[in-house]
């Protein structure tokens, strides 16, 4: 378990350039458990989990089943079959592309995410609790490595 910045036996010095790889490691580790957990708990598949964020975070735009598929590496009939099963869930739905009439978008149904959400939000006010009691300085440094560690990650996603 990390230490709290704040906390006084922290040493500043102890995080090594390879210390922040094993504690990089460690976090992956622990949010693919909570990602397993999630899923346990809400009855929702790894898949249709990965999918869920990545509409979420694609806002009302949606996304396009072949762009969904590219983000989650899957194949046009498993990307077809995914978003089948998440709109009989009632997680989805597609729409007609605004501009593309052989194309559809697919958008998360906001009742459909309300049962993860109900999941997530005691997560989300306990690291808002740990980032409150973090200083400006503090939360200026881990926001710039944060940014860096999800940028590497992001192009090594995304090599082919």
């Amino acid at each position: 378990m990390v230490n709290n910045l704040n906390d006084k036996d922290t040493n500043l010095s102890s995080y090594s350039p390879e210390k922040l790889v094993v504690l990089v490691q460690e976090q992956v580790a622990e949010v693919l458990a909570f990602a397993a957990a999630l899923s346990r708990r809400t009855g929702i598949g790894h898949s249709e989990m990965a999918a869920l964020e990545h509409l979420q975070r694609a806002g009302g735009e949606g996304l396009t089943p072949t762009r969904l598929g590219e983000r989650l590496g899957l194949s046009s009939g498993a990307i077809t079959a995914l978003v089948d099963r998440l709109e009989k869930a009632g997680h989805a739905e597609r729409h007609p592309h605004p501009r593309d009439r052989r194309s559809s978008v697919v958008r998360p149904r906001a009742g459909g995410l309300e049962e993860a959400a109900r999941h997530l939000r005691p997560l989300a006010a306990e690291l808002l609790e740990t980032n409150a009691g973090l200083t400006e300085e503090e939360r200026a440094v881990i926001g710039a490595y944060i940014e860096k560690v999800t940028s590497v990650f992001a192009r090594h996603a995304r090599e082919g």
